[in-house]
């Protein structure tokens, strides 16, 4: 009801300033929607007449020409009605009445016969109780965005009229690999039967291949769906499909098509031939699980992020906009995402692009942190909601664990909400999450793990009962990991879990974004709208402390302008910091620590795009604007991976490699060796150009390249000294290069750790492969010798395409976190926030849309970290 009252210009932007609270009164009053239709005589002839709605959020009744003909309850269900007596030839009304979902929530909470804590987002100046409703969790307020308890038609609502028998829903397994090379699929044809018996042929067929099957299907009500087998032999040359990095990602569609007395019902589906595990054995000497997925018999290290929607209002969120949210992913070597529920199940159109991208889905179940009703009731509509959930997602490939909720084990374990009769709600727990959803997921979806939590032990959860003592136990599934007080540019806060499923620090977005909801007066980073703005217990500050761990903080004089440079110091920080954790992620994945932590194989930082314009945790900004953190993953999440650390004086430096299975082949055309992943269907001439030897040969390079330490002084473009390592790699982890800090300034006359800095590369020093590392014991740049305002400009802009453009930088001394942006022109950069080593570099811009090169060339500008200081 927000868009429909904002596009009818009855109300101001919703998202501007602090309208999400004075606009509260419309989440309040009931909101009813009403439009006339048209039925033909033809139409109204049929056998059954049904008014589909695919989503209505959340409590309502429905009405057609004033009679009623159902209810709503659930904004994660479909719902069908039955409209055969109450439709009239030619001229129709619905109406849909909604009742007010946070009024609906407090009744509920009221009527409770026992004490179920509610979730009430104080600093988010959100509402209470969403928990006793089946509705979007965040809709109430969370410290990541606002709150707008929405009513409305958020999914397509359609009269569907036929005589005989139409698919309801078409559920795919995904495909199982077979020891004889074969493939077997299954799957499950659920009807909506008109009348009594129906009898007709039911067709399967798959799209590119010769495969074709028929059978005959008598139906009726009580007698109305179909399970069965396909199996694919190895002669039809069915391609894996692969996630992001390791290979091509092949879909098939899969068509099923009911025909009975000449009237046809189809639906499609398309799904990927892969196969996936999560495996949890044993770990030395009874030192826990080990918590990994493997991907077609691979072992795959998780690298990605966290999922919350989009917007806010779920029905302005385009595939156009997913689509590029998805791009952003892949090209910084992403291949994997958590769906959190504190959200929603996602359209089709996110889990396409998923499946086309490669990206793996961590997906939990709409429920987090609080504690929920185990009533009949409740678990009748949660039950509907799992069941249709399951089987309209399961056939995605890029789905690879289902989990229950996000943090309500540990909630319940350590009772945040200072419970009594603690074991009423761990009963309450189970019953919800093993005994209702474990059950359905199971009988629904065999194929994939489930957890009841996120974080949890996995199987060690389960052996305690479900509730863990430690659900954060290092030994054991994953774990979520916070601090705002520690410097986290430091590896020493960090865990040493089996896989990181949350962690992050806040930063605020580009003053582009923020300008489309804030009056200029505003910006000021102690100001009110700022303060307000930041619904994080406390986060503006905590941003200041974390900052002044290595800064000192900007001074401009100029209200608007020191926010700005306060903004680009929160990115820094940001970025470095999720830097180094997941790279101190990575580093395990090989190793033990003694008392049997480690083998990491998993890190999703905390999140990936943005729900409003603020300061958030977030990579992406709402207007998908790249934070310097999203530049950051390129690398950190790069397939070769150059990751130094201080172990106390020592410079240790770690390489990381993603282990890609290589096969070298001869090309039968060519007669040249070519290499492909050995679990792939050989590829013919035009392998060179395939994304699997790219990665090959970054690789092999790592494996077997030459890797460059240079010691520099920060007033100088020349080195003062360079060591060399020969990589010979034995596992995708390795430490390569120890030396004494100390040792090493001695060697090269560096005068002391203020001074200089590291620069290190794989090859060659134009290498995408490098980093840049600080000396000093907590990376301090206020103490920093010879640090200097660079001259820093862009001495010339080149089209190369209507989409993009390359720049020349030009600067008279080192720069460090060199930040290039592009003023209301949509794009990325193909590197940004990094260190200007020489005197001039090449960086490439590349536009979501095609730009004039005068446009772009005046949208322009580039500041560097000393620009922060006057």
């Amino acid at each position: 009801m927000y868009t429909a009252l904002h596009d009818n210009k009855i109300i101001p932007d919703p998202l501007f300033r602090d309208n999400d609270v004075k606009l509260r009164w419309i989440a309040l009053e009931d909101w009813t929607y009403t439009r006339a239709f048209e039925i033909s005589s033809e139409v109204l002839t049929s056998g059954s007449i049904r008014l589909v709605c695919d989503g209505l959020d959340t409590i309502s009744t429905v009405y057609i020409n004033d009679q009623k003909v159902g209810i709503s309850e659930n904004m994660f269900v479909q719902y069908i009605y039955d409209i055969k007596k109450v439709a009239k030839e030619n001229s129709n009304t619905i109406r849909i009445d909604f009742k007010s979902a946070v009024v609906a929530a407090k009744e509920r909470a009221n009527a409770s016969s026992y004490l179920i804590p509610n979730n009430c987002p104080v600093t988010s100046r959100g509402e209470c109780h969403v928990n006793f409703i089946r509705k979007a969790q965040l809709s109430f307020g969370w410290d990541f965005g606002p709150c707008f308890p929405t009513q409305g038609i958020w999914r397509n609502i359609y009269i569907q009229a036929y005589n005989t028998a139409v698919i309801r829903e078409l559920a795919i397994i995904p495909p199982v690999r077979e020891s004889t090379g074969e493939w077997t699929v299954n799957i499950s044809v659920y009807f909506d039967v008109s009348g009594g018996s129906v009898t007709g042929r039911l067709d399967t067929n798959i799209a590119a291949t010769s495969f074709m099957m028929s059978q005959t299907l008598t139906l009726n009500p009580r007698n109305s769906s179909v399970s069965y087998s396909i199996r694919v032999p190895s002669s039809y040359s069915i391609d894996r499909w692969w996630p992001n990095g390791y290979g091509s990602q092949p879909l098939y569609t899969i068509n099923i098509t009911f025909t009975s007395n000449s009237e046809v019902s189809s639906k499609q589906r398309r799904v990927g031939f892969r196969t996936v595990e999560l495996v949890q054995d044993p770990v030395g000497n009874n030192q826990g699980l080990t918590f990994y997925f493997r991907i077609n018999g691979l072992p795959v290290f998780l690298k990605g992020s966290n999922w919350i929607p989009a917007d806010s209002f779920l029905e302005t969120v385009t595939r156009e906009r997913l689509r590029r949210l998805f791009q952003s992913a892949a090209e910084v070597h992403m291949n994997a995402i958590r769906i959190n529920g504190i959200g929603i199940y996602e359209s089709d159109d996110f889990y396409d692009l998923a499946d086309e991208f490669g990206i793996l889905i961590w997906h939990d179940l709409m429920f987090s942190d609080v504690p929920y009703p185990a009533t009949p009731g409740f678990l009748d509509t949660v039950s509907h909601e799992i069941t249709h959930q399951i089987r309209r997602l399961k056939h995605h490939p890029c789905i690879i664990q289902w989990s229950g909720n996000n943090e309500s084990e540990e909630g319940v374990r350590f009772n945040w909400y200072r419970l009594k009769n603690l074991e009423r709600y761990i009963k309450d727990y189970v019953t919800l999450y093993v005994t209702t959803i474990k059950a359905i997921v199971d009988h629904e979806d065999p194929s994939r793990g489930y957890v009841t939590s996120c974080p949890s032990d996995g199987k060690e959860s389960q052996r305690e009962g479900w509730v863990a003592k430690n659900p954060q136990d290092e030994h054991f599934g994953d774990v979520h990991y916070y601090n705002y007080t520690a410097d986290l540019w430091s590896v020493e806060p960090f865990p040493i879990p089996r896989l990181a499923s949350e962690y992050g620090t806040e930063a605020w977005c580009d003053i582009e974004t923020l300008e489309d909801v804030f009056y200029p007066s505003d910006f000021d980073y102690s100001g009110k709208m700022m303060l307000y703005r930041n619904h994080h217990p406390d986060g503006n500050q905590q941003m200041v402390n974390e900052m002044k761990y290595h800064f000192q903080l900007p001074n401009n004089p100029d209200t608007k302008q020191r926010f700005k440079d306060m903004i680009y110091m929160t990115q820094i920080n940001q970025a470095v910091s999720v830097q180094t954790a997941t790279e101190h992620f990575r580093r395990w994945q090989n190793d033990l620590t003694s008392d049997g932590r480690g083998q990491t194989m998993g890190a999703l930082y905390w999140q990936l795009a943005d729900i409003w314009q603020a300061p958030t945790w977030a990579g992406i900004d709402y207007k998908g604007k790249w934070k310097m953190l999203h530049y950051y993953a390129r690398k950190f999440f790069a397939p070769v991976l150059i990751s130094p650390f201080m172990d106390g004086n020592v410079l240790n430096i770690y390489m990381v490699v993603d282990e890609i299975p290589l096969t070298e082949v001869k090309d039968t055309k060519t007669g040249m060796n070519v290499f492909t992943p050995a679990t792939t269907s050989l590829l013919q001439s035009s392998f060179p150009n395939h994304e699997a030897v790219h990665l090959m040969k970054k690789t092999t390079e790592a494996t077997s390249g030459t890797l460059y330490i240079q010691m520099y002084r920060w007033d100088s473009f020349t080195p003062l000294k360079t060591w060399n390592v020969t990589l010979k790699l034995t596992q995708s982890s390795q430490s390569v290069f120890r030396q004494d800090v100390y040792s090493m300034m001695a060697e090269s006359n560096c005068p002391d750790d203020q001074s200089c800095f590291v620069y290190i590369y794989l090859n060659n020093p134009s290498s995408d492969i490098n980093k840049f590392f600080m000396l000093t014991p907590i990376c301090n740049y206020f103490d920093a010798k010879g640090l200097a305002k660079a001259q820093l400009k862009i001495a010339g802009v080149t089209r190369l395409s209507e989409t993009e453009f390359q720049l020349t930088l030009v600067a008279d001394h080192i720069a460090p976190y060199v930040w290039l942006d592009a003023y209301r022109v949509p794009g990325r950069f193909s590197d940004n926030g990094f260190i200007m080593i020489n005197s001039s570099r090449a960086v490439t811009f590349t536009s979501w849309d095609p730009v004039d090169l005068d446009l772009f060339t005046k949208s322009l500008s580039v500041k560097s970290l000393m620009d922060v200081y006057v």
